[in-house]
C-alpha cells in the first residue's frame, strides 16, 4: 500500500475507541467512523503506543446518540488517539493498514 497523501488522511485511523462489550470503532481525524471493528495488531497498537484521550465533545455526542447509546456508555469509553502529528508518511501509511 502506497502512503496515504494530504487528499486521502480522512482514511488513516486517528482514534480506537473501546466499549465493554461491543465492536470497537476506529475513527478518522474528524471522528467520523472509518470502520466498525479493529485487528487485534491496531489494538495493541494503541494499548502500547497510543494515547489515552477523551473524545467528549459535540460530535461524539451526536455520534453515540446515532448509535444508541446510552447515557453511561457514552461516559464510559475508553479511546486512544492513534496519532500524534510527528509521524511520517510512510508511518501514516503503516497505520493505515493495520
Amino acid at each position: 500500500m502506497s502512503p496515504p497523501t494530504q487528499n486521502d488522511r480522512n482514511a488513516i485511523p486517528y482514534y480506537l475507541v473501546l466499549r465493554a462489550g461491543c465492536p470497537p470503532y476506529v475513527l478518522n481525524v474528524d471522528r467520523l467512523v472509518l470502520r466498525r471493528e479493529a485487528s487485534s495488531l491496531l489494538i495493541a497498537f494503541a494499548r502500547a503506543r497510543g494515547t489515552r484521550t477523551s473524545i467528549a465533545d459535540d460530535a461524539w455526542n451526536d455520534f453515540s446518540g446515532s448509535e444508541s447509546f446510552s447515557l453511561i456508555e457514552r461516559m464510559d469509553v475508553q479511546a486512544w488517539a492513534l496519532v500524534r502529528g510527528a509521524e511520517s508518511e510512510h508511518q501514516l501509511g503503516l497505520l493505515a493498514t493495520l
